[in-house]
């Protein structure tokens, strides 16, 4: 929306005083002097290495000139240097760029995605500044990750909630990655306190695409991917777009096959300019075989991650654990007039799986010793599913523009709702002993155990929740330089134990003194859904399993800016969160407890830039700091000022790409992975030690601008570092990913 130009009587209260430019000039040079410091180095050891490959060629020929003006937006390509301006609808808020947004948000877009080689959320998760991947998709086909020191799997598509446990999460049918850290309350509803990852559905394409990848994943892993768009009608109305993808084979971890199926198809229409409408179809089919262990240590007998094998399961290569998803959505916006919009998502989703956690437990006796059992174990012919899970969510929301005076608003009022439902079996397998190994022997090649048949009783609902939000907000613009944005919203949460309302504001006061240069405060509270306490705590029986617990109320306050310096987009921000602390109680290991207690309270600062540093040189990267301690603990007071489990409180990623001016249409890639250390246990004696993965990567493109032929290659954890990636697992072995790209 276009502030009228602001009058003189106007400006003469807060923006006069500002008008000199001093306080713009000194934003602009701290975050330039920050950005300057976190970056130069990593700019400096891409030059060389491009400057080595460089001597290395061959050719003389020159790189064309690509130049992107300062005034164009920028969506994410490669020329771009991936900076992307476009961001979605942020919950009820539409219509500001990424820079004017008063939110800490990073946009990762289709072209990063595709020349990442992601074929799943890992890839994406891993290079994010701001982001601690703590489980990676092979392992549970559950993607998590942890900002702001908080734990979180679920994901959204196209703003509103998917499957329940993130095991729907697909990358072959996005167009964009969007990460918001921090509280969503008002944006989204009852949630996730550390962040949410919005996917953004892939549109037709106004020219026929037909683009197909073929890869080698690591080992005997292949994948094969088609993206297929265009429109049905000369007049470019009706569209759709076509996604298909196939991986199976042996991974990179020997003895671990994973089998994956994608198909996705989107419809979409615009019969009148001014309306807009969407249909898609998704369904995925993940099969692990062999699936990696998950491990049980305390700090006596956890062994340093080098005395084990990353290029191994520990699990046999029999054990099996599948998922299925179907996705269906629908979206529709229409623009009544100039001043009424009305938006409506809708989403719909099932699945099954036949497991929550690991199906093999691993735990140590000693540094030099493990016991092995396994979960979910059932006679053949029996059935396996462990829960069927059913999503239906939604949101509508209608827009009113109108002017008092001077002022400008823009007020949503919108409608959330979500309404899960999970059933299980009366009975499941009891966890069956596997032996006792060294720690040098995987254990993966032994026949299966024989089990009795069970009956598993009836199926009924296990879990069940609705939750609803009323919100309204109003996007106010004072000024080119000043602007509000304000909102409530009305949050209900039901579950079979309880019903809770809540109101939670949220305030933002956006101050931009120059076009480029964006300053905020806000202030978020969300209400959360508290935890259940699972059947099992690493392989143990949870005294008080299925327990449902009431849900939580949290707040954040954030101070920021994003300022647009020479092609990139640096973004920084202050932020302290106060949440309710839930965890598992093991002052007697053979007898956790899942308990309720106390809070914990996150401050930290987080700094993200990316975008071109020079004409051949993109860089993203940035770090974040993290001060989270445990307080008000009543269950145990010696918790009192310990971190939090499995969070790292230094976090420092950057990734460079350099296009080579001597050989056009080469780019070579490379990325340094820095993590600090964490805990494993509430009490802080269990060590995770920190780790650094680097990866190397290339990029050759030829042919022509309307049929290109792409490779690539890239090796992530160049090094075969061994580290612990969280409490029960060990990171990934080092990976190398060729692939091949036609566009016809």
């Amino acid at each position: 929306m276009t502030a009228p130009a602001p009058s003189r009587q106007r400006e003469a209260a807060p923006v006069a005083l500002l008008r000199p430019g001093v306080l713009a000039h000194a934003v602009r040079c701290a975050i330039a002097g920050l950005a300057a410091t976190a970056m130069g180095g990593a700019a400096i050891a891409a030059d060389q290495v491009a400057q080595v490959s460089a001597d290395a060629a061959a050719q003389n020929n020159s790189l064309p000139t690509v130049t992107v003006s300062g005034d164009q937006e920028a969506k994410g390509t490669a020329a771009d240097g991936y900076r992307e301006d476009r961001v979605s609808n942020v919950g009820p808020w539409q219509g500001r760029t990424l820079q004017d947004t008063p939110y800490s948000i990073t946009v990762f877009s289709e072209e990063f995605i595709e020349n990442l080689q992601a074929a799943s959320a890992d890839q994406v998760y891993r290079v994010n500044p701001t982001m601690q991947l703590s489980r990676s998709q092979y392992e549970n086909n559950q993607p998590t990750v942890n900002v702001r020191g908080f734990n979180f799997y679920a994901s959204y598509r196209d703003g509103v909630a998917d499957d329940q446990y993130g095991h729907g999460t697909t990358m072959e049918d996005t167009e964009r990655i969007e990460v918001l850290n921090g509280l969503s309350g008002f944006l989204y509803g009852v949630g996730n306190v550390g962040g949410l990852v919005n996917y953004v559905t892939k549109r037709s394409t106004d020219e026929r695409l037909n683009n197909l990848t073929v890869s080698s994943r690591g080992n005997k892993a292949w994948y094969v991917h088609g993206d297929f768009g265009g429109k049905f009608d000369a007049e470019g109305k009706f569209g759709y777009r076509l996604n298909l993808a196939r991986q199976s084979g042996d991974t990179a971890i020997r003895g671990q096959s994973i089998d994956r199926n994608l198909y996705s198809l989107v419809l979409d229409a615009k019969p009148r300019s001014d309306l807009y409408l969407q249909l898609s179809a998704t369904r995925l089919e993940y099969d692990d075989w062999g699936a990696q262990a998950g491990w049980s240590a305390t700090a006596a007998t956890r062994p340093s991650a080098d005395a084990l094998r990353t290029d191994r399961a520990y699990s046999p290569s029999w054990t099996h654990r599948y998922y299925e998803t179907n996705r269906y959505t629908a979206h529709a916006k229409w623009d009544v007039n100039q001043a009424l919009s009305l938006r409506a998502n809708l989403l719909f989703s099932d699945g099954v799986r036949n497991a929550a956690t690991s199906l093999t437990t691993n735990t140590f006796t000693s540094p030099t010793a493990y016991t092995q059992s396994f979960s979910y174990l059932y006679a053949p012919g029996l059935n396996d599913v462990l829960s069927y899970q059913r999503d239906q969510r939604g949101a509508v929301y209608a827009d009113f523009k109108f002017d008092t005076g001077a002022i400008n608003h823009k007020v949503t009022a919108g409608y959330q709702y979500s309404n899960n439902r999970q059933d299980r079996w009366a009975t499941n397998a009891r966890p069956v002993s596997g032996g006792t190994f060294a720690v040098g022997d995987p254990a993966q090649y032994r026949d299966e155990p024989t089990v009795a048949p069970i009956s598993r009783g009836d199926k009924s609902v296990w879990a069940s929740s609705i939750k609803k939000s009323l919100v309204l907000g109003d996007d106010i613009t004072f000024s080119d330089h000043w602007s509000v944005l304000a909102g409530l919203a009305y949050s209900t949460l039901s579950t079979r134990s309880y019903d809770k309302s809540a109101v939670t504001p949220t305030l933002s006061l956006v101050f931009k003194p120059a076009a480029d240069l964006t300053t905020y405060v806000s202030y978020m509270e969300s209400l959360e859904q508290g935890g259940v306490a699972a059947d099992e705590y690493n392989g143990v029986p949870v005294v008080n399993k299925g327990q449902v617990f009431k849900p939580l109320t949290s707040k954040q306050v954030e101070i920021g800016a994003k300022y647009s310096w020479n092609g990139m987009l640096l973004s920084g921000a202050l932020f302290q969160i106060d949440k309710g602390l839930q965890y598992y109680d093991v002052r007697d290991p053979s007898r956790p407890v899942y308990v309720q207690d106390g809070r914990q309270v996150h401050k930290g600062v987080e700094f993200t830039a990316i975008g071109k540093l020079t004409r051949d040189l993109s860089l993203m990267g940035g770090f974040t700091f993290l001060d989270p301690k445990v307080k008000q603990q009543k269950q145990n007071p010696l918790l009192e000022g310990k971190r939090p489990t499995v969070v790292a409180d230094k976090l420092f990623k950057v990734r460079a790409e350099y296009a080579l001016p001597m050989v056009p249409g080469l780019s070579l890639s490379a990325g340094l992975n820095a993590t600090g250390d964490s805990y494993a246990d509430t009490m802080n004696t269990d060590r995770l030690p920190g780790y650094t993965v680097y990866d190397l990567g290339m990029r050759y493109q030829w042919g022509t601008a309307k049929n290109p032929m792409t490779v690539r290659l890239d090796v992530t954890n160049l090094t075969d570092k061994h580290y612990w990636a969280n409490a029960t697992a060990l990171g990934e072995p080092r990976t190398v990913v060729v692939s091949a790209s036609y566009k016809f």
